[in-house]
This record gives structure tokens, C-alpha cells and sequence, in this order.
């Protein structure tokens, strides 16, 4: 899936895909984690940004990397916070979401390129049976 690296905010299944965890779980960490508190659409829906984004994957990295426990992994959060550590991760979201733009673009480009050589293609088959029948 490719994201918009001009894109303000995400819905929560488009950050369970950049951070590799369910939704649920993203669900479940707002209870532990108060810094993680991704703001509502008109509808209730979570808007995660990009820094909600990079305290996700901080928090994925604390639990799953480092093995920590969900106690520890909260403390750990609310020190990393007050130092500003995000701020990396934040510009590391970016980065990849250039990518996946500059992806998205080449992929577009290929997929029109293709449609080019099959419409040329079934031009030729319509004037060959024109030719023949």
C-alpha cells in the first residue's frame, strides 16, 4: 500500500500496516501508553499523525525488539518523550513514505505504459480481422 509523504494524518489500518502490529493492538496500547493518544475524525474514527506514528513504532520496538514488559515499556516511553528521541523516528516515517510515493509514481508509470502496448496491440488484431473478413 502507498502512502502520500504529504499525507497529515492515517487511519489506524494504515498505521497497523506501516508498523507491522493488528489494530487491536494498537487499540489495546492507548490504555498503557497515554502518550498515545491519536485524535478523532467527525465520525470517531482514530487520526494518527506522524509522530502517533513514530511513538507506535517505539513502542513496538521497546515490546517486541528489546523484550520489555508492557510496565517497563511505559516508563521507558514517558523518559523517551520528554527527551525528544521521536523526533528521529518521526523523520524515518517520512523517509519511508517518500519512498513509497516515489514507488507508488513508478508503478503508475509501468501499469500506463502497459495499457499503451495493449491498446496499440489490439489495434493491430482489429485491423488484421478487418483485413481477413
Amino acid at each position: 500500500m502507498a502512502f502520500e509523504s504529504n499525507k497529515s494524518y492515517f487511519s489506524i489500518g494504515e498505521v497497523s500496516k506501516i508498523a507491522g502490529v493488528p489494530a487491536y493492538l494498537l487499540r489495546y496500547w492507548e490504555g498503557f501508553f497515554t502518550e498515545l493518544s491519536p485524535g478523532r475524525d467527525t465520525r470517531g474514527n482514530r487520526r494518527y499523525t506522524n509522530k502517533d506514528i513514530a511513538l507506535v513504532l517505539t513502542i513496538k520496538e521497546l515490546i517486541y525488539e528489546k523484550g520489555y514488559k508492557l510496565g517497563k515499556a511505559t516508563d521507558m516511553v514517558k523518559r523517551r518523550v520528554s527527551d525528544h528521541e521521536s523526533d528521529d523516528r518521526t523523520s524515518e516515517i517520512i523517509r519511508f513514505q517518500k519512498q513509497m510515493n516515489r514507488d507508488r509514481k513508478n508503478h503508475l508509470l509501468s501499469q500506463q505504459r502497459r495499457r499503451e502496448v495493449l491498446e496499440e496491440i489490439k489495434g493491430e488484431v482489429e485491423s488484421l480481422l478487418q483485413m481477413l473478413g
